[in-house]
This record gives C-alpha cells, structure tokens and sequence, in this order.
C-alpha cells in the first residue's frame, strides 16, 4: 500500500499486541514486503535481537525494556513493576481500549480488577482513550511485553544499550561457533 518500512506487532509485544508468532508473522510479511521490517515481540535481549533478524526482520523493535530505564517519562511505580515482572505475570485483554493487548498484572490487581476474571469489550465500542474515569489504560492499567524477564533493574539507557549489544555479539559468537 505505499509504505516504506513496516513494524510488525507479534505475540507477546507490549500493549496493543498481535496473536501470531513472530516467526510466522515474519515469514508471511516477506513473502510480500522486501522493504526494512522491524519485529516487536518479547525482544528484551541480545539473543532476541539476533533472533529477529535470522528470521528476517532488518531490526528489532524494543520497548517495554525501555520503560525501566532512568530517563523513560514513565510512573517510578511502572517502571518498578517492569523490573519485578516476568512473562507470567502478563495478561491480554481487550477491556481497557477495545483492542487486545498485554497489561502487566499488578497494574490491573491495583486498579481493584481481578486479572483471572476480566470482561471482554466489544470491539465495535474501540475507545484508544483507554477506560473510565477510574481506571484509564496507560495511565493506571500498564502495557507490557513478555520479555521483561530479563529487566533486573531500573538502569540509564546507555547501560542498557551495552547489555543489549554485549548479548547480541555473545549469541553470534556462540552460533558461529556451533
């Protein structure tokens, strides 16, 4: 349709979030699109990076990793969250704006909703305003992808971006090892 480059939302991405495997979703999306391909999805690790692309995404598209860092505008609180977190403690559920996404459990459980019994929205009342008055996606209900395992602190970018390229340049050693 015109575009440029393409940012593809699998399964596990934080917040609005897609339900096919990012190797799926990437193997469909090339049999179409030639152009730069960016891949969202549990990315919080070198290892997942270097993932993406032998899949065949050109980049990685990283955020909730991003969220924990000092710099990120985001709640001390969410951030905090993030770093307590694992992929178990995420949930998908299209109340809060009408769209699937993924929403970490203690952002819903301090909302006074219970994750294990939440309603479904119909998708025709699709609201990005995210909730009521009470509870509003984003601000009280927070977004976040699966990989979040690997966030043990609350850090500067920079330190991030080192751990990331320092797992990056270990995995390809291993593979180019095997």
């Amino acid at each position: 349709k015109g575009a440029d480059g393409l940012i593809a939302v699998a399964a596990g991405a934080g917040g609005h979030a897609g339900t096919l495997s990012p190797f799926a979703l990437i193997q469909e999306i090339r049999e179409w699109f030639d152009g730069p391909v960016l891949l969202s999805g549990s990315i919080a690790h070198g290892r997942s990076v270097l993932a993406a692309q032998a899949a065949g995404a050109d980049l990685a598209y990283i955020g909730s990793a991003f969220i924990a860092t000092e710099e990120a505008n985001a709640d001390q609180g969410y951030k905090q969250m993030i770093v307590d977190s694992t992929a178990s403690d995420i949930v998908y559920s299209n109340l809060f704006t009408g769209v699937h996404g993924n929403y970490l459990r203690g952002s819903i459980e301090a909302a006074g909703l219970d994750p294990n019994d939440l309603a479904h929205s119909d998708p025709s009342a699709m609201s990005f305003r995210g909730g009521t008055a009470k509870t509003k996606a984003w601000r009280d209900i927070w977004g976040s992808g699966q990989g979040i395992g690997t966030v043990r602190s609350v850090q500067p970018t920079a330190q991030l971006v080192d751990r990331l390229v320092s797992e990056y340049a270990a995995a390809k050693s291993y593979l180019l090892a095997l």
